[in-house]
């Protein structure tokens, strides 16, 4: 699994590249057109919004994966490395609970708005919801791979 949540990871961070350079790139020739062509483009500003959900979502999925994310250990750890490992072990699956209940709803959110399009680029809605159920099976992976772990003793939750 961790092969897996690997070159996703990757795939990930190349994304998030991606989005960057292209919001940049789009928000620059909006400018651009609008103040020095005098013709605004229509579809920048929808464009970039939803780079932007798509870079957040992406964005915060690799740093799930890395225990990048804000969390409040203090008292986590100053328990014994014993009851600190349960602890992990009980916070890791309440976090895989909401993340399987995240990706079904996500699903079933990207397909509720599937026949919706989007005012300026008639895209479907399903393209920018779809990152909700995607960003969180991989999220979902990562806190497997990280109860596997607790469950073998590897870790003991900390930030590596």
């Amino acid at each position: 699994m961790f092969r897996v949540t690997e070159i996703l990871d990757r795939l990930f961070r190349i994304l998030l590249i991606f989005f960057m350079v292209e919001i940049t790139a789009v928000i620059s020739i909006a400018v651009f057109s609008r103040y020095f062509m005098n013709s605004p483009v229509y579809w920048a500003e929808e464009v970039t919004r939803y780079s932007f959900v798509w870079a957040t979502f992406l964005g915060a999925a690799c740093a799930f994966r890395r225990k990048e994310l804000v969390s409040m250990t203090v008292i986590v750890n100053a328990l014994s490395p014993g009851i600190r490992r349960v602890v992990f072990l009980v916070l890791e699956v309440i976090i895989a609970v909401f993340l399987v209940l995240a990706v079904v709803f996500g699903i079933r959110m990207a397909m509720v708005v599937s026949p919706q399009l989007a005012v300026s680029t008639r895209v479907s809605l399903a393209w920018l919801y779809a990152v909700v159920p995607l960003s969180t099976a991989f999220m979902l992976l990562c806190s497997l791979e990280n109860i596997m772990a607790l469950f073998q003793n590897r870790v003991t939750g900390e930030a590596q």
